[in-house]
C-alpha cells in the first residue's frame, strides 16, 4: 500500500501558488471523528474544510492494518498533507495496544533506567510506519500535588530533575522516528487538585516559583530543540486571569518569547470542561489564536456540526478582521515547515520485541514498606481487586480483561464503589490468613478504603497499580508495592517479587510521607 505522489512535491507547489485564505485557517484546526473507517465526516473534514490535522482515539483503532489503512486513504484525500496524531504516552494512557509496549513515565523513572530513548524510539517507529506523525507527548509536568487526579503516576517525577531527564530522552527518540513530540501539559500540570477534563484548575504559585520548577522540563526540551508544545487549561494566576490556552502572556510573552519556543504551538482538546463549561467557542477560538497557538484541538464527542461550527467561527472572526490574517499566516507558515519535515512516509514492519519491555518492568517494581514478602506459593490469600474505571477521562478504558488472580496465588474477590457485595467480603477475609488488596486511585474515604479498615493490617499487601499516593489513605498500611500501570508485563514481575522469585529494584519516583525515599 503506498501514497499518491503528492507527499514528494505539494508542499513546495503549495508555497508557490496562492493558497484561499480559507485552506491557511482550516490548517490550524485539528479534529476527532467518530468510527474507524473514511466515512462521510471525515470526507467533510480532509475534502471540504480541508483541516491540518486529524487525531484518533482508541474507539477509531480495530487493527494495525486498519490504522494503516484509513491513514493512507486520508492523506491521499486531502490535497495538503495531514497531521495525523495519537496520545501514545504509555502506560494507562495508549491508544495503540498492538505495536511494541512503551511503559507509563513512573515505571520508567521507578526503574531508574537508561533506555526511555530506546524504548520511545521503537514505539514512535511504530506509529510512524502506520502513518502517524505528530505523538503527544511525553507529558513534562513535574507532579508535585499528591493530591493530583489526572497526571499522578502518568508524571515521571515530583523532582523537575527527573522529569527533564526522562522526557528529553522520550522526546528525542519520538523524534528521531519522524513523529513531533509535544511536551505537555505547558507550563504544568503537576500542582493541580482538579482534572481539567472536567473543572478548571487554578494554580496560585508567583512567578519565580514556576519559573523555577514547573518550567524547567519544557525549557530543556525547548532548548533541545522538541518541535512541539502542548498547552494547558490552567489558570497561573500570577501570570494571567485566562487559562494558559487561551492567554496571551503564556503562550507568546512567556513560550515563545521568554522560552525562545519557534515550534508548534498545539491546545490540549478545547472540548475539555475547564474550557468547555466556561468559555463560548467565539471566544475560545479567538483567545487561543491570539494567544499564539496553532493548532486548535477539538474532541469531545466530535460532532460534525460542531465541527463545521468552529471551523466558520473562525473564518468569520479572519474575515470580520477581529483575527488579523497576519496572524493566521504565522501559524501557517510554521505548521507547512513542519509538514515538510515531518509528513513523510516510513515503512518499517512492526516487530514486536519485548525483553527490554521486560527487564525495565522488572526493575521498576516498587516495594516500599515490607514485613510479609515473600510468600510462600502454596499459601492461599485472599486477592480483593477494585473493578477498574477510568481515573480520569484520558486513562483507556481496556483494563476489564485483567484478573490479577492470573498473577497471583488466592482467590480473587472483586469491589466496586456500590459495595453491594460488603458482607460477603467482610466473610471471606475471615478465611484467609492473608490478604492482597490492589488499590487504583484511592481517594478520601472511598470504597477502597472502607474495605481496607476491616482488614488485618498486618497481615495484608498493598499493591496499588497506578497512583504510589494511594498510601497517603491508608492508615497503618505495612507491605506495600507499588507497579504504577497495569500490564502483563508488570503484574508478572510484581509477581516474582511477592513469591521471592526476583528481588525489588524499583525506586519510589515521588516522596511520600511514612516511606523511606530510598525505597
Amino acid at each position: 500500500m503506498s501514497f499518491n505522489k503528492w507527499h514528494l512535491l505539494s508542499l513546495i507547489v503549495e508555497r508557490e501558488r496562492k493558497m484561499d485564505i480559507r485552506e491557511k485557517i482550516a490548517q490550524m484546526l485539528c479534529f476527532a471523528f467518530k468510527g474507524d473507517s473514511y466515512n462521510k465526516q471525515l470526507k467533510t473534514l480532509v475534502e471540504k474544510i480541508k483541516v491540518g490535522g486529524i487525531v484518533y482515539f482508541k474507539h477509531n483503532i480495530n487493527s494495525n492494518e486498519q490504522v494503516l489503512e484509513l491513514n493512507t486513504k486520508l492523506q491521499e484525500k486531502s490535497t495538503t498533507p495531514l497531521f495525523i496524531c495519537v496520545d501514545q504516552e504509555g502506560g494507562y494512557v495508549r491508544r495503540l495496544t498492538n505495536i511494541n509496549h512503551l511503559p507509563g513515565a513512573m515505571v520508567l523513572a521507578a526503574a531508574q533506567t537508561d533506555k526511555t530513548y530506546e524504548m520511545c524510539l521503537r514505539t514512535g517507529k511504530d506509529l510512524k510506519s502506520l502513518g502517524f506523525n505528530i505523538n503527544f507527548a511525553p507529558v513534562g509536568d513535574v507532579n508535585n500535588n499528591p493530591f493530583n487526579p489526572v497526571i499522578n503516576a502518568r508524571s515521571y517525577s515530583d523532582d523537575f530533575d527527573v522529569v527533564n531527564k526522562y522526557s528529553k530522552a522520550a522526546f528525542k527518540g519520538f523524534q528521531d522516528a519522524g513523529l513531533i513530540a509535544t511536551i505537555k501539559h505547558f507550563p504544568g500540570h503537576g500542582n493541580t487538585n482538579v482534572d481539567s477534563h472536567l473543572g478548571l484548575p487554578r494554580v496560585g504559585l508567583s512567578k519565580d516559583d514556576v519559573l523555577k520548577n514547573e518550567i524547567i522540563p519544557f525549557k530543556q526540551a525547548i532548548d533541545a530543540s522538541i518541535d512541539g508544545v502542548m498547552m494547558s487549561h490552567i489558570i497561573y494566576s500570577s501570570f494571567d486571569s485566562y487559562p494558559a490556552s487561551l492567554s496571551k502572556r503564556v503562550v507568546r510573552d512567556l513560550l515563545i518569547d521568554k522560552l525562545g519556543f519557534k515550534g508548534l504551538v498545539t491546545t490540549d482538546s478545547l472540548t475539555m470542561q475547564a474550557i468547555s463549561k466556561n468559555y463560548t467557542i467565539e471566544e475560545v477560538v479567538y483567545s487561543s489564536v491570539m494567544a499564539g497557538c496553532d493548532m486548535l484541538v477539538f474532541c469531545g464527542q466530535a460532532l460534525l456540526e460542531d465541527q463545521i461550527n468552529i471551523y466558520n467561527v473562525l473564518v468569520r472572526l479572519v474575515e470580520e478582521g477581529k483575527i488579523p490574517f497576519e496572524r493566521i499566516e504565522e501559524s501557517y507558515q510554521k505548521i507547512m515547515m513542519l509538514k515538510e519535515k515531518y509528513c513523510t512516509i516510513v515503512k518499517n514492519e512492526i516487530v514486536i520485541e519485548d525483553e527490554l519491555v521486560k527487564e525495565v518492568s522488572a526493575k521498576a517494581v516498587t516495594l516500599a514498606l515490607n514485613k510479609l514478602i515473600p510468600l510462600d506459593e502454596k499459601e492461599k490469600c485472599l486477592i480483593i481487586s477494585p473493578k477498574i474505571k477510568m481515573a480520569s477521562l484520558v486513562d483507556n478504558d481496556n483494563l476489564d480483561n485483567f484478573r490479577f488472580s492470573d498473577y497471583f496465588h488466592g482467590e480473587e474477590i472483586f469491589i466496586d464503589k456500590e459495595l453491594n457485595n460488603f458482607e460477603l467480603v467482610k466473610q471471606k477475609i475471615l478465611d484467609y490468613d492473608k490478604t492482597i488488596l490492589i488499590t487504583y486511585n484511592v481517594s478520601e474515604a472511598d470504597y477502597q478504603t472502607k474495605v481496607y479498615k476491616e482488614l488485618n493490617k498486618t497481615k495484608t499487601i498493598v499493591i496499588s497499580i497506578r497512583s504510589p499516593y494511594d498510601f497517603i489513605y491508608l492508615e497503618g498500611v505495612e507491605n506495600y508495592l507499588c507497579l504504577y500501570e497495569v500490564s502483563n508485563y508488570m503484574l508478572e514481575a510484581c509477581s516474582n517479587v511477592l513469591y521471592g522469585k526476583n528481588m525489588a529494584e524499583g525506586k519510589l519516583p515521588v516522596k511520600i510521607g511514612g516511606i523511606n525515599e530510598n525505597s
